[in-house]
């Protein structure tokens, strides 16, 4: 499988992709169908990337038990200054909350709920688009699996189209997964560390989903987080030049 892996590293690639978006969308299907309602669907969707997160857990302790080629270390500051590509990211994840205000009525199981899907999906998909696909398209360079992944990233969000909902809301998610997915993939590139990326889209799904409804504004703060996100890539590449002039 290895051998096989480096010979079509995007054939790889895009399975892995697909793979984990497909699972996700055959257990909110599954989900609706039996009526299980918001949370239901929630849960059904975090077994699902529970499923995931094992399978790929499993396969990088494999291919490298120390898990590090995958970018999963611990960060380390002192010698790079590495921690200063993360900061911004905390502005990112803290956008939508500050701009809704948070969901006052949320219940404890709810937002327990909430909390253990986006740890989940947290794991799972920066797992695999950030740590398995840049582990396969590394020796393709940078800028290709830059472009690869965001692409591949912000096209797989479109199965949100099957949840039922709107198209101007699915195309919203699309644009925004893209982008936030070109942030990331610059940030692995240029910090070599999963765990921060991680972290980062915990919270990001976490004080999303805490977060009031504002469907009015949406393209607004959507708009707002895209200004950021090229703001901050902008930063990202004159990191990475920098980085490459040494």
């Amino acid at each position: 499988m290895r051998t096989a892996a480096k010979e079509h590293p995007l054939i790889f690639s895009l399975v892995w992709g697909v793979v984990l978006t497909l699972a996700v969308s055959v257990a909110s299907a599954v989900a609706t169908i039996q009526e299980f309602g918001d949370m239901g669907i929630r849960n059904a969707q975090a077994c699902a990337y529970l499923l995931m997160a094992v399978i790929t857990t499993v396969y990088m302790k494999r291919k490298d038990p120390s898990l590090l080629s995958f970018g999963l270390r611990k960060l380390e500051a002192a010698p790079s200054k590495a921690v200063l590509f993360y900061i911004p990211l905390l502005i990112l994840a803290s956008a939508q909350p500050l701009m809704n205000g948070i969901n006052v009525k949320l219940g404890a199981p709810e937002v327990i709920s909430i909390v253990i899907m986006t740890l989940l999906v947290g794991y799972a998909e920066e797992v695999v688009f950030r740590g398995i696909i840049w582990n396969y398209l590394r020796s393709k360079g940078p800028l290709f699996y830059i472009v690869f992944s965001s692409v591949l990233f912000g096209l797989l969000h479109m199965s949100n189209a099957f949840g039922g909902n709107e198209l101007i809301h699915t195309l919203l998610q699309v644009v925004n997964a893209l982008l936030l997915g070109c942030v990331l993939a610059l940030l692995i590139v240029a910090g070599n560390n999963l765990i921060p990326l991680i972290a980062f889209h915990f919270l990001y799904d976490a004080l999303a989903m805490v977060s009031n409804e504002n469907l009015e504004h949406e393209v607004l703060i959507v708009s707002i987080l895209n200004i950021l996100y090229l703001i901050y890539g902008v930063y990202l590449v004159i990191v990475l030049k920098r980085k490459a002039a040494r």
